[in-house]
């Protein structure tokens, strides 16, 4: 019952995606050709050179990446060999060391070599799973081991136990069964909705009469719930976002609803608010979010109310606090304070990390079948589609383009706390819901 850690055995069958050809370079030993292309990072051009060159790089140098890897305490120099600006990670030079996971994933789609300036700064495992994982001070992390990358730290996925009740629910007419997205802006929908097509299937309505076998059109997969992906779950059975008449009910669709820390959702929806509004938000003088602590010039509520415009209306909030705190409040208190009904809750920050893990479940909840479309000829048969390209399209979406690679650096180099005053902090451990907080793994 409840949130669960979800087993992550290895699993590196899959590639990825082309995409991100400004973070590395794609060796395809698959699809050699005479007019094969080196795809070089745009870094590159400022660093390239003519020739392979042993370079001796500072393995103590000073910048944000090494500062937050705690286990680098020792000064030493590596010779590494940098061609043209690119390097093959390994063990040997000590490229490799913590960053095993990544690069696994990189090779399954025959990404051998990587920007050497950019690999720099991507975060070894153990400052990733510190970041986003808030653990206690005192629990210790193995730094002598080469292999911390899938051992102890798991997803955490809520609401597996209503699983076998959609599984039931949808017996009689398994192939209208569907899994859509949901979750509050900035919490990575989009990519949840490529990464289920790829790689999650239900078996029962590709092969029936209506599809014959057409993986790309019958995959069963949705873009977005019934009542909307950012629509709260109040408006679940009396609202419908889509224009067109959908062919199926509420009631056959898995909502996997993604949840994000709220330290880090904060700074996003400042910079990206969608349809949210508040006064002054566009005021670049004052502080975003507006928290009112003890030493705040203003404790004055309406500098901290929120306008959201749905599909289905405006609702007000008084802070983008509680606009977090009620919204999945709503998905978490369903088979609590409501009559129960199937979704799973998902970290934002597990489909970055833990990716092939979290679809799995995913899938197995829904009684699909974990396996890419036959269509899908970017990928071995069999394997895990990793998608590494950005899933954002359209101005709404704000001009920033980040893939999974970018992800994997901007969302695990640091605590999200980092970016608040001690004072900040201690007003929003009191104003967020200590029960989402610590089931999530958020404090």
């Amino acid at each position: 019952m409840g949130s669960q850690m979800v087993s992550t055995t290895p699993h590196h069958s899959g590639p990825w995606e082309e995409g991100d050809l400004s973070l590395v370079k794609l060796m395809s030993h698959q699809r050699q050709s005479s007019n094969s292309k080196v795809i070089a990072s745009s870094i590159v051009n400022s660093t390239k050179l003519k020739n392979s060159t042993m370079l001796r790089i500072d393995r103590n140098r000073s910048n944000q990446s090494r500062n937050n890897d705690r286990d680098n305490n020792s000064h030493s120099t590596t010779d590494i060999n940098i061609v043209n600006g690119m390097i093959t990670p390994n063990l040997s030079d000590g490229t490799l060391q913590g960053k095993e996971r990544l690069y696994d994933m990189l090779r399954t789609r025959n990404i051998t070599q990587v920007d050497a300036q950019y690999w720099e700064t991507i975060p070894k495992w153990e400052t990733v799973i510190h970041n986003i994982f808030q653990r206690n001070t005192d629990e210790k992390v193995d730094t002598n081991s080469n292999n911390n990358n899938n051992k102890e730290y798991k997803p955490i996925i809520h609401g597996l136990e209503t699983c076998t009740q959609f599984q039931l629910g949808t017996s009689t007419n398994p192939t209208q069964r569907r899994i859509a997205p949901a979750g509050m802006f900035n919490t990575g929908t989009n990519y949840l909705s490529v990464l289920l097509e790829y790689n999650c299937q239900n078996i029962h309505r590709i092969q029936s009469s209506l599809f014959h076998n057409n993986s790309k059109r019958g995959h069963g997969n949705e873009w977005e719930v019934p009542w909307g992906k950012h629509t709260p779950a109040s408006y679940r059975t009396n609202y419908t976002k889509q224009k067109k008449n959908i062919k199926y009910t509420f009631e056959d669709v898995l909502p996997i609803v993604l949840i994000r820390n709220p330290y880090s959702w904060l700074k996003s929806m400042c910079r990206n608010p969608y349809t949210a509004t508040w006064n002054n938000m566009h005021n670049t003088k004052l502080p975003c979010p507006h928290i009112s602590t003890s030493s705040s010039k203003t404790n004055n509520d309406n500098a901290t109310a929120v306008t959201v415009q749905y599909g289905a209306g405006k609702l007000h909030y008084q802070s983008l606090i509680h606009l977090w705190n009620e919204w999945y409040g709503q998905y978490y208190y369903a088979n609590i304070n409501s009559t129960p009904f199937p979704r799973l809750i998902i970290r934002f920050e597990d489909i970055i990390y833990f990716p092939y893990e979290v679809t799995k479940q995913i899938c197995t909840c829904a009684g699909a079948t974990l396996g890419h479309r036959v269509d899908d000829t970017d990928v071995i048969n069999g394997t895990f589609h990793y998608v590494i390209r950005s899933a954002k399209v359209g101005s709404a979406h704000g001009k920033q383009r980040n893939g999974l690679i970018d992800s994997w650096l901007k969302y695990g180099s640091a605590n999200p706390q980092n970016a608040y005053s001690t004072d900040e902090i201690h007003t929003l451990n009191k104003l967020l819901d200590p029960l989402l907080m610590t089931t999530f793994g958020y404090g």
